[in-house]
Protein backbone atom coordinates (compact mmCIF):
# COMPACT_ATOMS: atom_id res chain seq x y z
CA UNK A 1 0.00 0.00 0.00
CA UNK A 2 2.71 2.84 0.50
CA UNK A 3 4.68 1.46 -2.34
CA UNK A 4 1.64 2.62 -4.13
CA UNK A 5 0.77 5.47 -2.05
CA UNK A 6 4.78 7.02 -2.76
CA UNK A 7 4.12 5.88 -6.63
CA UNK A 8 1.46 8.18 -6.88
CA UNK A 9 2.37 10.84 -4.73
CA UNK A 10 6.00 11.77 -5.75
CA UNK A 11 5.71 13.33 -8.89
CA UNK A 12 8.39 15.94 -9.72
CA UNK A 13 8.88 15.44 -6.30
CA UNK A 14 6.26 17.79 -5.62
CA UNK A 15 4.26 14.62 -3.40
CA UNK A 16 1.20 16.24 -5.38
CA UNK A 17 -1.94 14.32 -4.98
CA UNK A 18 -4.58 15.03 -8.41
CA UNK A 19 -7.84 14.92 -9.47
CA UNK A 20 -6.82 12.38 -12.71
CA UNK A 21 -4.56 10.64 -9.67
CA UNK A 22 -8.13 9.95 -7.34
CA UNK A 23 -10.41 8.58 -10.85
CA UNK A 24 -7.95 5.94 -11.29
CA UNK A 25 -8.77 4.91 -7.91
CA UNK A 26 -10.86 1.49 -7.46
CA UNK A 27 -13.21 2.91 -5.28
CA UNK A 28 -13.84 5.69 -8.35
CA UNK A 29 -14.40 2.92 -11.04
CA UNK A 30 -17.63 2.97 -11.67
CA UNK A 31 -17.59 6.82 -11.62
CA UNK A 32 -17.36 9.14 -14.73
CA UNK A 33 -15.96 12.36 -15.20
CA UNK A 34 -19.22 14.37 -17.34
CA UNK A 35 -17.47 18.13 -17.48
CA UNK A 36 -14.01 19.88 -17.20
CA UNK A 37 -11.62 17.14 -18.39
CA UNK A 38 -8.80 19.31 -19.01
CA UNK A 39 -8.83 20.18 -15.23
CA UNK A 40 -8.15 16.74 -14.37
CA UNK A 41 -4.56 18.07 -13.57
CA UNK A 42 -5.58 19.88 -10.53
CA UNK A 43 -4.03 19.82 -7.50
CA UNK A 44 -5.72 18.18 -4.30
CA UNK A 45 -5.20 19.31 -0.74
CA UNK A 46 -8.41 17.91 1.28
CA UNK A 47 -10.95 15.93 1.03
CA UNK A 48 -14.30 17.41 2.14
CA UNK A 49 -18.39 16.37 1.87
CA UNK A 50 -20.15 18.94 1.36
CA UNK A 51 -24.11 19.33 1.62
CA UNK A 52 -24.84 22.80 1.87
CA UNK A 53 -24.97 25.30 -0.94
CA UNK A 54 -23.23 28.70 0.88
CA UNK A 55 -19.81 27.15 1.14
CA UNK A 56 -17.69 30.00 -0.07
CA UNK A 57 -16.40 31.17 3.67
CA UNK A 58 -15.44 26.87 4.32
CA UNK A 59 -13.02 26.60 1.85
CA UNK A 60 -9.40 27.72 1.19
CA UNK A 61 -8.62 26.27 -1.91
CA UNK A 62 -7.64 23.01 -4.05
CA UNK A 63 -10.64 20.89 -2.02
CA UNK A 64 -12.11 17.85 -3.85
CA UNK A 65 -15.73 18.35 -2.75
CA UNK A 66 -18.18 14.91 -2.64
CA UNK A 67 -21.94 15.54 -1.90
CA UNK A 68 -25.05 14.04 -2.81
CA UNK A 69 -27.15 17.41 -3.74
CA UNK A 70 -29.53 17.47 -0.97
CA UNK A 71 -28.70 20.59 -0.65
CA UNK A 72 -30.27 21.89 -3.68
CA UNK A 73 -32.01 18.83 -4.96
CA UNK A 74 -33.66 20.00 -8.11
CA UNK A 75 -33.53 23.25 -7.79
CA UNK A 76 -31.29 24.63 -10.64
CA UNK A 77 -30.05 27.67 -9.25
CA UNK A 78 -28.80 26.71 -6.61
CA UNK A 79 -26.53 24.06 -7.88
CA UNK A 80 -25.13 26.54 -10.20
CA UNK A 81 -24.46 29.06 -7.00
CA UNK A 82 -23.03 26.55 -5.49
CA UNK A 83 -20.84 25.21 -8.75
CA UNK A 84 -19.67 28.93 -9.11
CA UNK A 85 -18.30 29.51 -5.55
CA UNK A 86 -16.69 26.48 -5.87
CA UNK A 87 -14.98 27.63 -9.08
CA UNK A 88 -14.04 31.16 -7.74
CA UNK A 89 -12.79 29.54 -4.15
CA UNK A 90 -10.14 27.24 -6.68
CA UNK A 91 -11.38 23.99 -5.88
CA UNK A 92 -10.44 21.13 -6.89
CA UNK A 93 -13.28 19.16 -8.50
CA UNK A 94 -16.53 17.81 -7.16
CA UNK A 95 -17.98 14.72 -7.25
CA UNK A 96 -21.74 13.91 -7.17
CA UNK A 97 -23.63 10.84 -6.21
CA UNK A 98 -26.81 10.73 -8.51
CA UNK A 99 -29.93 8.72 -8.09
CA UNK A 100 -30.79 9.79 -3.75
CA UNK A 101 -31.47 12.92 -3.92
CA UNK A 102 -31.34 14.37 -7.73
CA UNK A 103 -31.05 12.31 -10.65
CA UNK A 104 -29.13 14.56 -13.22
CA UNK A 105 -27.34 17.25 -13.45
CA UNK A 106 -28.41 20.65 -15.21
CA UNK A 107 -26.98 20.80 -18.64
CA UNK A 108 -26.07 24.52 -17.53
CA UNK A 109 -24.40 23.14 -14.50
CA UNK A 110 -22.01 21.29 -17.13
CA UNK A 111 -21.42 23.58 -19.46
CA UNK A 112 -20.46 26.55 -16.78
CA UNK A 113 -17.81 23.56 -15.39
CA UNK A 114 -16.74 22.95 -19.03
CA UNK A 115 -15.88 26.77 -19.59
CA UNK A 116 -13.86 26.88 -16.61
CA UNK A 117 -12.37 23.31 -16.96
CA UNK A 118 -13.76 22.29 -13.46
CA UNK A 119 -13.79 18.66 -13.38
CA UNK A 120 -17.22 17.05 -12.35
CA UNK A 121 -17.34 13.17 -11.61
CA UNK A 122 -20.27 11.51 -10.97
CA UNK A 123 -21.82 8.28 -9.63
CA UNK A 124 -24.24 6.73 -10.57
CA UNK A 125 -25.39 4.55 -7.86
CA UNK A 126 -25.09 4.94 -3.73
CA UNK A 127 -21.26 5.14 -2.32
CA UNK A 128 -19.83 5.31 1.01
CA UNK A 129 -18.26 9.17 0.65
CA UNK A 130 -16.78 7.71 4.45
CA UNK A 131 -14.26 4.87 2.26
CA UNK A 132 -13.24 7.59 -0.14
CA UNK A 133 -12.73 10.59 2.72
CA UNK A 134 -10.64 7.84 4.47
CA UNK A 135 -8.43 6.31 2.12
CA UNK A 136 -7.60 9.81 0.24
CA UNK A 137 -7.38 11.92 3.18
CA UNK A 138 -4.57 8.90 4.18
CA UNK A 139 -2.96 9.29 0.85
CA UNK A 140 -2.45 13.06 1.50
CA UNK A 141 -1.48 12.53 5.04
CA UNK A 142 1.09 10.54 3.61
CA UNK A 143 2.11 12.98 0.96
CA UNK A 144 2.92 14.94 3.45
CA UNK A 145 4.94 12.80 6.29
CA UNK A 146 7.09 11.83 2.78
CA UNK A 147 7.39 15.64 2.02
CA UNK A 148 9.19 16.09 5.30
CA UNK A 149 11.43 13.32 4.75
CA UNK A 150 12.14 15.13 1.24
CA UNK A 151 12.70 18.25 3.11
CA UNK A 152 14.71 16.64 5.84
CA UNK A 153 16.94 15.82 3.27
CA UNK A 154 17.44 18.74 1.47
CA UNK A 155 17.73 20.56 5.02
CA UNK A 156 20.92 18.54 5.59
CA UNK A 157 22.34 19.31 2.32
CA UNK A 158 22.10 22.66 2.65
CA UNK A 159 23.84 22.74 6.07
CA UNK A 160 26.57 21.34 4.42
CA UNK A 161 26.69 23.16 1.20
CA UNK A 162 27.05 25.60 3.94
CA UNK A 163 30.68 24.84 4.88
CA UNK A 164 32.00 24.13 1.22
CA UNK A 165 34.16 25.76 -1.16
CA UNK A 166 31.68 27.88 -3.39
CA UNK A 167 28.83 27.40 -1.19
CA UNK A 168 26.70 29.95 -2.80
CA UNK A 169 26.56 28.52 -6.24
CA UNK A 170 26.26 24.96 -4.72
CA UNK A 171 23.09 26.17 -2.34
CA UNK A 172 21.32 28.06 -5.91
CA UNK A 173 22.17 24.81 -7.82
CA UNK A 174 20.88 22.40 -5.13
CA UNK A 175 17.39 24.50 -5.00
CA UNK A 176 17.07 24.60 -8.67
CA UNK A 177 17.57 20.59 -8.60
CA UNK A 178 15.32 20.01 -5.94
CA UNK A 179 12.00 21.81 -7.22
CA UNK A 180 12.62 22.10 -11.01
CA UNK A 181 12.22 26.27 -10.14
CA UNK A 182 14.19 29.20 -11.94
CA UNK A 183 16.61 30.67 -9.20
CA UNK A 184 16.85 34.48 -9.14
CA UNK A 185 19.13 35.52 -6.14
CA UNK A 186 18.36 39.51 -6.15
CA UNK A 187 21.34 41.12 -4.33
CA UNK A 188 20.28 45.07 -2.70
CA UNK A 189 23.31 45.94 -4.23
CA UNK A 190 25.06 44.66 -7.62
CA UNK A 191 23.83 42.37 -10.23
CA UNK A 192 21.08 39.79 -9.58
CA UNK A 193 22.11 35.97 -10.44
CA UNK A 194 20.00 33.23 -12.35
CA UNK A 195 19.97 29.48 -11.68
CA UNK A 196 20.09 28.11 -14.27
CA UNK A 197 22.06 30.55 -16.24
CA UNK A 198 20.11 31.96 -19.19
CA UNK A 199 20.59 34.71 -21.87
CA UNK A 200 20.33 38.15 -21.11
CA UNK A 201 16.42 39.20 -22.84
CA UNK A 202 15.21 36.00 -20.63
CA UNK A 203 17.09 37.57 -17.74
CA UNK A 204 15.02 40.90 -18.58
CA UNK A 205 11.40 38.90 -19.13
CA UNK A 206 12.02 37.42 -15.90
CA UNK A 207 13.10 40.42 -13.89
CA UNK A 208 10.27 42.56 -15.17
CA UNK A 209 7.60 39.43 -14.02
CA UNK A 210 9.07 39.83 -10.59
CA UNK A 211 8.16 43.15 -10.66
CA UNK A 212 4.75 42.73 -11.47
CA UNK A 213 4.17 39.50 -9.78
CA UNK A 214 5.97 41.36 -6.32
CA UNK A 215 6.70 37.35 -4.77
CA UNK A 216 5.62 36.90 -1.32
CA UNK A 217 7.31 35.28 1.44
CA UNK A 218 4.01 34.00 2.56
CA UNK A 219 2.81 30.77 1.87
CA UNK A 220 0.06 31.20 -1.30
CA UNK A 221 -1.13 28.04 -2.93
CA UNK A 222 -2.10 30.06 -6.15
CA UNK A 223 1.19 31.80 -6.63
CA UNK A 224 3.78 30.89 -9.48
CA UNK A 225 6.47 32.76 -7.78
CA UNK A 226 7.82 32.82 -4.12
CA UNK A 227 10.90 35.05 -2.28
CA UNK A 228 12.64 34.61 0.73
CA UNK A 229 14.70 37.59 2.19
CA UNK A 230 18.71 36.77 2.86
CA UNK A 231 19.46 38.45 6.25
CA UNK A 232 21.75 38.53 8.86
CA UNK A 233 22.20 40.38 11.88
CA UNK A 234 19.24 41.97 11.26
CA UNK A 235 20.69 43.43 7.95
CA UNK A 236 19.11 42.05 4.66
CA UNK A 237 21.96 41.69 1.89
CA UNK A 238 19.32 39.77 -0.94
CA UNK A 239 16.46 38.30 -2.03
CA UNK A 240 16.55 34.79 -3.21
CA UNK A 241 13.05 34.10 -5.58
CA UNK A 242 11.44 30.81 -7.32
CA UNK A 243 9.69 31.03 -10.16
CA UNK A 244 7.70 28.18 -11.14
CA UNK A 245 7.55 26.45 -14.58
CA UNK A 246 3.80 26.88 -15.13
CA UNK A 247 2.15 25.16 -11.98
CA UNK A 248 1.18 26.79 -9.01
CA UNK A 249 3.89 26.28 -6.50
CA UNK A 250 3.80 23.89 -3.41
CA UNK A 251 4.13 24.10 0.54
CA UNK A 252 7.59 22.15 -0.11
CA UNK A 253 8.32 24.89 -2.75
CA UNK A 254 8.16 27.33 0.21
CA UNK A 255 9.21 24.85 2.64
CA UNK A 256 12.72 24.30 0.44
CA UNK A 257 12.95 27.77 -0.36
CA UNK A 258 13.03 28.95 3.53
CA UNK A 259 15.84 26.54 4.19
CA UNK A 260 17.92 28.02 0.97
CA UNK A 261 17.43 31.50 2.31
CA UNK A 262 18.98 30.66 5.52
CA UNK A 263 21.67 28.13 3.96
CA UNK A 264 22.40 31.69 1.86
CA UNK A 265 22.21 33.75 5.37
CA UNK A 266 24.63 31.39 7.13
CA UNK A 267 26.79 31.55 4.19
CA UNK A 268 26.79 35.58 4.08
CA UNK A 269 27.53 35.34 7.56
CA UNK A 270 30.34 33.04 7.47
CA UNK A 271 31.98 35.32 4.68
CA UNK A 272 31.32 38.72 6.62
CA UNK A 273 32.68 36.87 9.39
CA UNK A 274 36.13 35.80 7.57
CA UNK A 275 36.73 38.91 5.80
CA UNK A 276 35.62 41.30 8.94
CA UNK A 277 38.19 39.13 11.16
CA UNK A 278 41.09 38.98 8.11
CA UNK A 279 40.91 43.48 7.93
CA UNK A 280 40.99 44.09 12.25
CA UNK A 281 43.81 41.29 12.58
CA UNK A 282 45.84 43.24 9.94
CA UNK A 283 44.74 46.60 10.39
CA UNK A 284 46.65 48.16 13.21
CA UNK A 285 46.73 51.67 11.18
CA UNK A 286 43.37 53.07 12.05
CA UNK A 287 45.38 52.29 16.24
CA UNK A 288 48.19 54.14 15.05
CA UNK A 289 45.91 57.13 13.91
CA UNK A 290 44.22 57.43 16.44
CA UNK A 291 47.24 57.86 18.68
CA UNK A 292 48.76 61.05 16.24
CA UNK A 293 51.37 58.88 14.60
CA UNK A 294 50.38 59.69 11.05
CA UNK A 295 50.78 62.89 9.11
CA UNK A 296 47.40 64.69 7.44
CA UNK A 297 48.66 64.08 4.02
CA UNK A 298 49.25 60.06 4.71
CA UNK A 299 45.93 59.92 6.24
CA UNK A 300 44.23 61.17 3.26
CA UNK A 301 46.51 59.11 0.99
CA UNK A 302 45.52 56.14 3.27
CA UNK A 303 42.11 56.70 2.98
CA UNK A 304 41.40 57.80 -0.91
CA UNK A 305 43.27 54.10 -0.87
CA UNK A 306 40.69 52.57 0.56
CA UNK A 307 37.75 54.50 -1.50
CA UNK A 308 38.78 57.05 -4.09
CA UNK A 309 34.88 58.28 -3.89
CA UNK A 310 34.95 58.82 0.00
CA UNK A 311 34.10 62.89 1.01
CA UNK A 312 35.48 63.69 3.92
CA UNK A 313 34.07 66.09 6.02
CA UNK A 314 35.99 65.89 9.45
CA UNK A 315 36.06 62.57 11.62
CA UNK A 316 35.65 61.48 15.21
CA UNK A 317 36.57 58.56 17.49
CA UNK A 318 33.32 56.82 19.21
CA UNK A 319 34.64 53.85 21.48
CA UNK A 320 32.53 50.93 22.66
CA UNK A 321 32.68 49.25 25.64
CA UNK A 322 31.22 45.45 26.08
CA UNK A 323 30.96 44.99 29.72
CA UNK A 324 30.85 41.78 30.15
CA UNK A 325 32.25 38.96 32.50
CA UNK A 326 33.27 36.66 29.38
CA UNK A 327 36.68 37.86 28.09
CA UNK A 328 36.66 36.02 25.19
CA UNK A 329 33.88 37.47 23.79
CA UNK A 330 34.25 37.82 19.59
CA UNK A 331 33.33 41.63 18.80
CA UNK A 332 33.68 40.93 15.39
CA UNK A 333 30.24 40.17 14.92
CA UNK A 334 29.32 43.48 16.74
CA UNK A 335 31.68 45.27 14.53
CA UNK A 336 30.22 44.04 11.29
CA UNK A 337 26.43 45.38 12.61
CA UNK A 338 27.94 48.94 13.92
CA UNK A 339 29.92 48.87 10.62
CA UNK A 340 26.88 48.97 8.52
CA UNK A 341 24.61 51.34 10.55
CA UNK A 342 27.38 53.80 11.14
CA UNK A 343 27.63 53.97 7.02
CA UNK A 344 23.96 54.54 6.53
CA UNK A 345 24.18 57.56 8.85
CA UNK A 346 27.40 59.14 6.49
CA UNK A 347 30.32 57.73 8.20
CA UNK A 348 32.84 55.80 6.82
CA UNK A 349 34.35 53.31 9.59
CA UNK A 350 37.02 52.28 10.68
CA UNK A 351 37.68 49.97 13.37
CA UNK A 352 40.28 48.40 15.64
CA UNK A 353 39.94 45.89 18.66
CA UNK A 354 41.40 46.55 22.02
CA UNK A 355 40.43 43.70 24.52
CA UNK A 356 36.40 44.28 25.08
CA UNK A 357 36.69 47.65 23.08
CA UNK A 358 35.85 48.78 19.81
CA UNK A 359 37.54 51.69 18.89
CA UNK A 360 36.45 53.38 15.69
CA UNK A 361 37.48 56.34 13.95
CA UNK A 362 34.46 57.73 11.92
CA UNK A 363 35.17 59.63 9.18
CA UNK A 364 32.00 61.76 7.84
CA UNK A 365 30.78 61.81 4.63
CA UNK A 366 27.99 64.27 4.86
CA UNK A 367 27.79 67.80 6.37
CA UNK A 368 29.59 68.67 9.28
CA UNK A 369 26.57 70.33 11.10
CA UNK A 370 24.28 67.43 11.73
CA UNK A 371 26.96 64.80 12.35
CA UNK A 372 25.82 64.83 16.10
CA UNK A 373 22.45 64.27 15.36
CA UNK A 374 23.05 61.75 12.72
CA UNK A 375 25.45 59.41 15.31
CA UNK A 376 23.33 59.37 17.76
CA UNK A 377 20.92 58.12 15.70
CA UNK A 378 23.38 55.24 14.47
CA UNK A 379 23.87 54.49 17.84
CA UNK A 380 20.01 54.05 19.07
CA UNK A 381 19.79 52.01 16.09
CA UNK A 382 22.29 49.91 16.83
CA UNK A 383 21.26 48.85 20.56
CA UNK A 384 17.84 48.18 18.75
CA UNK A 385 18.81 45.73 16.07
CA UNK A 386 17.53 42.32 16.86
CA UNK A 387 21.12 40.80 17.15
CA UNK A 388 22.31 43.45 19.95
CA UNK A 389 19.16 42.96 21.51
CA UNK A 390 19.26 39.96 22.34
CA UNK A 391 22.80 39.48 23.26
CA UNK A 392 23.97 43.02 25.37
CA UNK A 393 22.40 46.13 24.30
CA UNK A 394 22.46 46.40 28.57
CA UNK A 395 26.18 45.87 28.51
CA UNK A 396 27.28 48.37 25.74
CA UNK A 397 29.19 51.81 26.69
CA UNK A 398 29.48 54.63 23.98
CA UNK A 399 32.15 57.48 24.36
CA UNK A 400 32.53 59.91 21.36
CA UNK A 401 34.29 62.74 21.08
CA UNK A 402 34.03 65.95 19.19
CA UNK A 403 34.38 66.06 15.24
CA UNK A 404 38.01 67.10 13.88
CA UNK A 405 40.31 67.45 10.95
CA UNK A 406 41.58 64.21 10.16
CA UNK A 407 45.03 64.87 11.66
CA UNK A 408 43.14 65.83 14.71
CA UNK A 409 41.81 62.44 15.45
CA UNK A 410 43.77 61.99 18.24
CA UNK A 411 42.36 64.83 20.55
CA UNK A 412 38.77 63.30 19.26
CA UNK A 413 39.74 60.03 20.89
CA UNK A 414 41.01 61.49 24.11
CA UNK A 415 37.33 63.09 24.41
CA UNK A 416 35.95 60.02 23.76
CA UNK A 417 38.30 57.98 26.47
CA UNK A 418 37.20 60.74 28.93
CA UNK A 419 34.02 60.42 28.03
CA UNK A 420 33.72 56.67 29.22
CA UNK A 421 35.30 57.34 32.26
CA UNK A 422 33.05 60.11 33.24
CA UNK A 423 30.17 57.88 32.09
CA UNK A 424 31.84 54.95 34.95
CA UNK A 425 32.36 57.42 37.20
CA UNK A 426 29.30 58.98 37.27
CA UNK A 427 26.89 56.52 35.74
CA UNK A 428 25.86 59.56 33.25
CA UNK A 429 23.65 58.57 30.09
CA UNK A 430 25.06 61.16 28.05
CA UNK A 431 27.56 59.36 25.18
CA UNK A 432 28.95 62.51 23.92
CA UNK A 433 31.86 64.30 25.24
CA UNK A 434 30.19 67.78 24.32
CA UNK A 435 27.64 67.19 26.37
CA UNK A 436 29.83 66.17 29.38
CA UNK A 437 29.13 70.10 30.33
CA UNK A 438 30.30 71.02 34.28
CA UNK A 439 32.23 67.70 34.33
CA UNK A 440 34.88 68.45 31.69
CA UNK A 441 36.01 71.10 34.41
CA UNK A 442 36.18 68.52 36.55
CA UNK A 443 38.25 66.60 34.60
CA UNK A 444 41.14 68.92 33.91
CA UNK A 445 40.97 69.83 37.73
CA UNK A 446 41.23 66.52 39.13
CA UNK A 447 44.35 65.64 36.84
CA UNK A 448 45.52 69.10 38.37
CA UNK A 449 44.79 67.82 41.95
CA UNK A 450 42.76 70.75 42.41
CA UNK A 451 39.59 69.22 42.89
CA UNK A 452 40.06 68.15 46.22
CA UNK A 453 41.16 71.01 47.66
CA UNK A 454 38.75 72.87 45.71
CA UNK A 455 36.04 71.02 47.43
CA UNK A 456 37.01 70.75 51.18
CA UNK A 457 37.54 74.96 50.76
CA UNK A 458 33.86 75.43 50.11
CA UNK A 459 32.03 72.11 51.70
CA UNK A 460 34.14 71.59 54.69
CA UNK A 461 31.95 73.59 57.40
CA UNK A 462 28.85 71.23 56.31
CA UNK A 463 30.86 68.13 55.67
CA UNK A 464 32.22 68.45 59.83
CA UNK A 465 29.10 69.17 61.01
CA UNK A 466 27.36 66.40 59.29
CA UNK A 467 30.20 63.93 60.78
CA UNK A 468 30.28 65.36 63.92
CA UNK A 469 26.67 65.89 64.62
CA UNK A 470 24.94 63.58 62.16
CA UNK A 471 21.82 65.44 60.13
CA UNK A 472 21.38 65.68 56.04
CA UNK A 473 22.69 69.20 55.79
CA UNK A 474 25.43 68.04 52.41
CA UNK A 475 21.80 66.68 50.44
CA UNK A 476 19.88 69.52 52.06
CA UNK A 477 22.49 71.95 50.63
CA UNK A 478 22.43 70.03 47.43
CA UNK A 479 19.04 69.68 46.66
CA UNK A 480 18.23 73.84 47.17
CA UNK A 481 20.88 74.36 44.81
CA UNK A 482 19.34 72.03 42.19
CA UNK A 483 15.60 73.67 42.96
CA UNK A 484 17.25 77.07 42.26
CA UNK A 485 16.33 77.77 46.05
CA UNK A 486 12.63 76.96 45.87
CA UNK A 487 11.40 75.96 49.64
CA UNK A 488 8.54 74.51 48.73
CA UNK A 489 9.68 71.99 45.80
CA UNK A 490 13.25 71.36 48.44
CA UNK A 491 10.87 70.42 51.62
CA UNK A 492 9.06 68.25 49.25
CA UNK A 493 11.94 66.47 47.71
CA UNK A 494 13.95 66.23 50.85
CA UNK A 495 10.62 64.67 52.03
CA UNK A 496 10.38 66.82 55.47
CA UNK A 497 8.20 69.56 56.44
CA UNK A 498 9.04 73.02 55.61
CA UNK A 499 9.65 74.46 59.53
CA UNK A 500 12.44 71.28 59.42
CA UNK A 501 13.75 72.50 56.14
CA UNK A 502 13.94 76.30 57.90
CA UNK A 503 15.84 74.90 60.97
CA UNK A 504 18.20 73.48 58.12
CA UNK A 505 18.69 76.55 56.33
CA UNK A 506 19.73 78.47 59.08
CA UNK A 507 22.05 76.15 60.18
CA UNK A 508 23.80 76.39 56.61
CA UNK A 509 23.60 80.09 56.79
CA UNK A 510 25.48 79.55 60.02
CA UNK A 511 28.03 77.35 58.42
CA UNK A 512 28.46 79.04 55.49
CA UNK A 513 27.29 82.43 56.12
CA UNK A 514 24.16 84.52 54.96
CA UNK A 515 25.60 85.01 51.33
CA UNK A 516 25.80 81.38 50.94
CA UNK A 517 22.99 81.25 48.28
CA UNK A 518 24.26 84.54 46.41
CA UNK A 519 26.59 85.48 43.39
CA UNK A 520 29.97 83.98 42.56
CA UNK A 521 29.82 82.10 46.10
CA UNK A 522 26.62 80.58 45.76
CA UNK A 523 28.84 79.36 42.18
CA UNK A 524 31.94 78.26 43.93
CA UNK A 525 29.45 76.09 46.28
CA UNK A 526 27.67 74.73 43.45
CA UNK A 527 30.99 73.50 41.78
CA UNK A 528 32.21 72.13 45.18
CA UNK A 529 29.24 69.80 45.15
CA UNK A 530 29.99 68.80 41.47
CA UNK A 531 33.52 67.95 42.49
CA UNK A 532 32.50 65.93 45.65
CA UNK A 533 30.05 64.25 43.27
CA UNK A 534 32.93 63.48 40.94
CA UNK A 535 35.45 62.52 43.22
CA UNK A 536 32.97 59.97 45.07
Amino acid sequence: MKMLIWGMLQMNNKFQLKVKEIVERPTFHKAKVVAGEKGLDNVVQWVHILEVTEISRLLNGHEFILTTGIGWKENKELCLTLLQQLIDKKASGLCVELGTYIHELPGEMIELAQKHDFPIIVFHEEVRFIDITQELNALLMEGHNQMMIKLEAVSNQFNQLVLATDGFHRILRLLYQSLNVQVVYKPKEGEPKFYPPIDRLKEEEILEQIRQAKPQSVVNTFAKSASKPVQALGHKFADIIILSNGNYLTELDYLVLDRAATALSQDQMRLLYVKEKNKHEKNNWVYEWLNNEHSKGSIEQYLLGLDRTLTINGCVACICEANVDDEEVDLTFYSIVFCDLFERFGFYPLVYYDRNKLLFALVNKRSSSDWKERLAEAIKKIKETDFIKNKMADHLLFGVGKLYEIDQLHVSYKEARETLYVRRKLNLPTIFYVDLYIYRFMLKLNKQKYLQGFMEDYLHPVLHFEKDSGGEMYETLKVLLEVNGSRKEAAERLHIVRQTLYHRIDKLKELLGDDFMEGEKRLAIELAVYAKEFIK
